[in-house]
């Protein structure tokens, strides 16, 4: 055979294998919403598409994210590790020791690792401005009662002013609004018994039941 010919098939052979390397990352399935005309996932993809066809997949393999994000899923080919919004590890959004107490355990890391909040800050977990993502993360003033992110109760109760004297201002509070907010299951419980990392029972000062 010719040293031609055998340029020829090589460089065939190169070719078709570059072309299946390019296209494996662009191949539509039932498994990912991905336009092979884009190179990237179609609208609607963040922040629920993917989270449900993740889920979708057997025990939660992941192996079709591996082809473009890579095998621990920091990238690869993408350059989009999945840990840029997933604290915890590419499968995992918060930070794994939060387990089932993100309510209790978010205020420490936030004091501790992100003042500011900008990791929640996310268009596709907590939004922008913190008022939450529909299919995401929920608006942090849904339990934050002070009218910012960092305030869990209402404003007037976090000035130093008013912290040596909280029993009044809760009270007239729930003199004027009742105790629907404090009612919950992060809070102080559905049923005001307190919720372990969070709020006391209010029976703990209370001795009848509000």
């Amino acid at each position: 055979m010719s040293q031609i010919k055998i340029t020829s098939l090589t460089m065939g052979l190169l070719l078709s294998m570059s072309f299946l390397v390019l296209t494996g990352c662009g191949d539509n399935n039932s498994q990912v919403n991905f336009s092979s005309n884009t190179g990237e996932h179609d609208a609607g993809w963040l922040p629920t598409g993917h989270k449900t066809a993740a889920n979708n997949q057997v025990a939660n393999n992941t192996v079709n994210c591996t082809e473009c994000h890579g095998d621990d899923l920091s990238g690869g080919i993408s350059r989009i590790a999945c840990t840029d919004c997933h604290l915890g590890n590419g499968r995992e959004v918060h930070p794994l020791q939060w387990g089932e107490f993100a309510y209790g355990l978010h205020a420490s890391f936030v004091t501790n690792n992100d003042p500011t909040a900008a990791t929640c800050a996310n268009v596709n977990c907590h939004g922008a401005g913190l008022t939450g993502v529909a299919g995401s993360g929920p608006s942090c003033t849904s339990c934050h009662l002070g009218g910012s992110a960092f305030s869990a109760h209402p404003a007037g109760w976090n000035t130093a002013a008013d912290l040596s004297s909280p029993v009044p201002l809760h009270a007239q509070f729930v003199g004027s609004n009742g105790t629907t907010s404090c009612r919950n299951a992060v809070c102080h419980g559905a049923n005001l018994q307190g919720v372990f990392l969070s709020g006391p029972s209010c029976n703990a000062c209370h001795s009848f039941t509000l």
